[in-house]
Formats: C-alpha cells, sequence, structure tokens
C-alpha cells in the first residue's frame, strides 16, 4: 500500500495539470487573442489558429487577426490589402498577392533559379529562371546572348571589370618599377 508521500508526489503533479486544462477548457474562458500565456492550449480554447508566443496569444503563422478571430492568409493571385495579408512570406501585396522579384509563383513564390540549373515545372518554364535568362530546349536556365556568370549580368559590364582590372594592375607594376 502506498504511503502519503508518494501519492502526494504523484498525485499533486496530476491535480494541477487537470486544473490547468480542464478549467480553461471546461469554462471557455481561454486567453483572448493579444493576452497573456504560458500554453498554447490556453490560447486555442476560444479561438481557433492562435496558439502562445512570446507568452502572448497570437495568430499562428498561415492567419491573421481578424475581430478577433485568426482568419486565413490570402493565397497567392488573391486580391489583398495591408489588413489582409499574404499567405506566403515571399509574396508582397500589389492588390493582389505576387511573388517578390527574385521568385516565381509556383504552389508557393521559389526562389527564381540560376543558371545552369533545371528550370522549373511552371508555365511558361523562362519565368522561373533569374532576369536575363531562359529555359532552353534542355529544360536547363541558361542566360540570354550578352549576358553570363551565375547571375546573368551583362557581358558588357563584366568585360568593364576586367579591363579596369588590367589596367589597375598595370599602374601598380608601372609604379613599383618607377619607386
Amino acid at each position: 500500500m502506498a504511503n502519503l508521500s508518494t501519492v502526494v508526489l504523484i498525485g499533486l503533479p496530476l491535480v494541477s495539470l487537470y486544473f490547468q486544462f480542464a478549467v480553461s477548457a471546461g469554462t471557455g474562458t481561454g486567453i483572448p487573442l493579444g493576452g497573456n500565456c504560458k500554453t498554447n492550449v490556453s490560447c486555442s480554447t476560444n479561438i481557433s489558429n492562435s496558439g502562445c508566443k512570446d507568452k502572448i496569444c497570437q495568430c499562428t503563422a498561415m492567419f491573421y487577426r481578424q475581430n478577433n478571430k485568426c482568419v486565413d492568409k490570402i493565397g497567392l493571385g488573391l486580391a489583398c490589402t495591408t489588413t489582409k495579408p499574404c499567405k506566403d512570406v515571399n509574396a508582397d501585396c500589389k492588390g493582389n498577392c505576387t511573388c517578390k522579384q527574385s521568385f516565381y509563383k509556383d504552389t508557393i513564390c521559389k526562389p527564381r533559379i540560376q543558371p545552369n540549373h533545371k528550370c522549373g515545372s511552371i508555365t511558361p518554364k523562362n519565368a522561373s529562371c533569374i532576369d536575363h535568362a531562359y529555359c532552353n530546349s534542355t529544360s536547363f536556365c541558361v542566360c540570354d546572348k550578352g549576358y553570363k556568370g551565375a547571375s546573368c549580368s551583362s557581358a558588357m559590364t563584366m568585360a568593364a571589370v576586367e579591363i579596369s582590372t588590367i589596367i589597375l594592375c598595370l599602374m601598380m607594376v608601372y609604379f613599383e618599377v618607377f619607386k
């Protein structure tokens, strides 16, 4: 038979746990959005799609607060506003949720693809490649004519950089010789 100290050691945490969940869940008095919290359960009792983050009840990542409820954020291509934000973190609201400049729209906003990598599966495939690149017949991103390198920089700009580097080296040699 268990002695009193064993019952207290085992029973007290269980009773505490019971009250932590039963009192907040049973009464329907969960913590409202913006209120102080300790656990996710205390927030989500009354408000679906909410949780305890930084000890404050907040909507979870894919939801935003509207009239003390957590409502789905807006999907790609759909109308949005500053108060109705885009679901995808790599999208901006420009009337509609649109992928940021360095991303392309697939099922989500994905980083645009650099040369010598397989194109995305979207149509048109060129949209998945970085600026100044296109998807070739073997489904790889390649730089447009006049552009080169991993970022498809202007070949003219690259040539100017190379020439200026050569001139700088020659000047350093010249001044070293005439010291």
